[in-house]
C-alpha cells in the first residue's frame, strides 16, 4: 500500500541502510512484486488525474511517494543486478505523459516531474526527450544571435540546418575541417543535419544520411588507420592501444557519434557497453571488460575464483602484462616497479582491478579523450546522463531484435500492389523463409542498415511498389526505403531474383 511504501521514506537514515541491503537480497519474484505494486500505482494515479480533480491532491502525494521509492528500488537494483533495468519501464507514459511540459517544469525545478525519474523511461522516450532537450538549446541560442543581428541592424539569415558539403573523392577531409569550423558554434552541432554531394544535389529523405555515415565510418575504421582493434570473439571494437592516429580523427568520430543520435541515424560501430558506461562517468568493471574481451574476462575469473594457498605458485603472476608490439614483446608494468611484485592470493583483487584499468582507461586515455570531448560536444547534457549505457549503445548503433513479421505489418504498398496481393504473399514467404542472417542481409538492402532505431521498427517506413520488368532484379532506393519490385510469376523465380539483389549489394543502392 502507499502507507507501507510512505513509512519506508520516513524511516531513520540507519535503518533505511539496513532495509537497503534486506531489499539488495531479496528474492528476484519479491522484489519484482514491489516493483510492479509502485509501477501500478503511479499509472493508476496518472490516469486518474482528471477524473474526480477534487482528489488530486491525494493523487499526487500517493504518486510522490511511489517514486521516491521506485528510485530508491532502482539504486538498489544498480548496485545488485537483481533484475533487468528495463523492469522498471513504465511504457504508458509515453501516452499519457506531455513530455515537453514535464521537460519544462523540470528545467523550472517544479514538484512531480518525471524527468527526475528517468529510469521510467523507455529508451524510445528518452530519444524524444534528447530531441526536445536539443531543441530547446537551439533555439536559446538562435533567439541571442536574432537579438545580436537585430541590435546591430544586421542581415537575419539563420539556416535551420547544419549542413555538410563534401566530395567523395575527400570526404574524411573535407568532413573533419568543417566540423573542426561547426565545434567554435556549439549549437549548430545541434541542428538537423543536411549532407550534400558535391555535383549530386537533390531531396534526401535520409539515404543520403545514411551513405555519408556509412562511408565515413568506412574509412575512419579501416585497418589503414590503425585506430581500433576488434575482439575476434566479441566482435566489438576497442581503442588501438598503440595511437598514432592523430586526435583530431578521434574527436571526429566522437562528434559523429554524437551526430547520429541527434539525427537518428544508426552508424556501423560496434562499441561495447564500457565505453558508454565511460562517457556516463560510470566506473567499469570484469564484467564489462568480459564483453569486450570474453576469454581474458573468463581467465581473471577464474583467477577470481581460485583461493587455493598455493595460488602464486600455480598463477606465476606479476604486476605487469606483456604486449606484442610489431613483433617485439613489450613488459608494462601495471604499477612502478610492478614486473617484481608477486600476485598474491592476498592482493589478486588489486592485480584484476589494474588490469581492467589498464586495458579500459590507461592504455587509451589520449584517444578516449579525444573521442569523448568530440561525443560530448554534441550530446551531452543533463538529458544525456539519464540514459543507460545499453541504451546509449543501441542509440549509436541499433538494435537486432526485430520481428519481421511486424516489419510485414507496417508495410506500404503502391502502384497495384497490397498485402493480399499473390506477388506480395510470395514475396513475404520468401522472407520469412530466409535465415537470421539473411534477413538481415535483406534489411541491409533496402534500408542501408542491418539494424533498427531505437525507436522500434515501427519507426520505419518501408514501402514496396509494382515494376513492370519482370527481367529486372528487385531494386532498393534506400533513400525512401523504397523497393522496386516486378510481377515475379512464381516463388522460385521471387526467391532466386531477390536473393541475386540481396547478394550483389555493397552500401547503398541510392537510385
Amino acid at each position: 500500500s502507499t502507507q507501507s511504501t510512505g513509512a519506508i521514506l520516513d524511516l531513520p537514515a540507519t535503518a533505511q541502510h539496513a532495509l537497503r541491503t534486506w531489499y539488495g537480497s531479496y528474492e528476484v519474484s519479491y522484489f519484482e512484486a514491489l516493483l510492479n505494486v509502485c509501477k501500478k500505482s503511479v499509472y493508476r494515479n496518472l490516469v486518474n488525474r482528471y477524473h474526480d480533480p477534487e482528489k488530486n491532491s491525494d493523487r499526487l502525494r500517493q504518486m510522490e511517494v511511489c517514486l521516491k521509492v521506485l528510485r530508491m528500488l532502482s539504486e538498489i537494483n544498480a548496485a545488485n543486478d537483481i533484475v533487468p533495468y528495463n523492469s522498471f519501464y513504465i511504457h504508458e507514459l509515453a501516452d499519457q505523459l506531455d513530455l515537453e511540459e514535464d521537460y519544462r517544469n523540470w528545467k523550472e525545478g517544479r514538484d512531480i516531474v518525471f524527468c527526475r525519474y528517468p529510469f521510467l523511461f523507455t529508451a524510445s522516450v528518452k530519444a524524444k526527450l534528447l530531441a526536445i532537450d536539443a531543441n530547446h538549446q537551439m533555439n536559446e541560442i538562435l533567439r541571442k544571435i536574432a537579438f545580436e543581428q537585430f541590435v546591430s541592424r544586421g542581415n537575419i539569415s539563420l539556416n535551420p540546418y547544419m549542413e555538410l558539403k563534401v566530395r567523395r573523392s575527400n570526404l574524411l577531409q573535407d568532413t573533419l575541417r568543417q566540423i573542426q569550423l561547426y565545434e567554435n558554434y556549439p549549437h549548430v552541432l545541434k541542428k538537423p543535419l543536411k549532407v550534400i554531394f558535391e555535383g549530386e544535389e537533390g531531396f534526401d529523405a535520409g539515404g543520403v544520411q545514411k551513405e555519408f555515415f556509412l562511408l565515413l565510418m568506412r574509412e575512419l575504421l579501416s585497418p589503414d588507420y590503425g585506430m581500433f582493434t576488434m575482439d575476434d570473439e566479441s566482435r566489438f571494437i576497442w581503442f588501438s592501444t598503440f595511437g598514432f592516429e592523430n586526435e583530431a580523427n578521434y574527436r571526429l568520430i566522437g562528434v559523429l557519434c554524437g551526430l547520429a543520435i541527434y539525427n537518428s541515424t544508426i552508424v556501423d560501430i560496434n562499441f561495447p557497453p564500457a565505453l558508454y558506461k565511460k562517457l556516463l562517468d560510470m566506473p567499469t568493471t570484469l564484467a564489462d571488460f568480459a564483453k569486450l574481451h570474453p576469454t581474458q574476462g573468463n581467465t581473471l575469473r577464474q583467477l577470481v575464483a581460485y583461493n587455493e594457498p598455493d595460488f602464486a605458485d600455480v598463477m606465476s603472476l606479476n604486476f605487469s602484462i606483456t604486449r606484442d608490439f610489431f613483433g617485439e614483446v613489450e613488459e608494462i608494468d601495471l604499477r612502478p616497479g610492478g614486473r617484481d611484485m608477486v600476485v598474491t592470493l592476498a592482493n589478486k583483487g588489486q592485480y584484476v582491478s589494474e588490469y581492467i584499468d589498464y586495458y579500459l582507461n590507461t592504455s587509451m586515455e589520449t584517444q578516449y579523450k579525444a573521442f569523448a570531448a568530440g561525443f560530448l560536444l554534441v550530446a551531452g547534457g543533463d538529458v544525456f546522463k539519464t540514459f543507460h549505457p545499453d541504451e546509449l549503445m543501441h542509440m549509436v548503433s541499433g538494435m537486432h531484435d526485430f520481428n519481421f513479421n511486424d516489419l510485414e505489418q507496417i508495410t506500404e504498398y503502391k502502384n497495384g500492389y497490397s498485402a493480399e496481393h499473390p506477388v506480395i504473399r510470395l514475396f513475404w514467404e520468401v522472407i520469412q523463409e530466409m535465415d537470421l542472417e539473411m534477413k538481415k542481409r535483406f534489411l541491409f538492402f533496402l534500408t542501408g542498415s542491418d539494424r533498427i532505431p531505437i525507436h522500434g521498427i515501427h519507426s520505419i517506413k518501408i514501402i514496396i511498389q509494382k515494376v513492370k520488368d519482370n527481367c529486372r532484379l528487385p531494386v532498393a532506393h534506400t533513400c525512401f526505403n523504397l523497393l522496386d519490385l516486378p510481377p515475379y510469376p512464381n516463388k522460385e523465380t521471387m526467391r532466386r531474383k531477390l536473393l541475386l539483389a540481396i547478394q550483389n549489394t555493397e552500401g547503398f543502392g541510392l537510385v
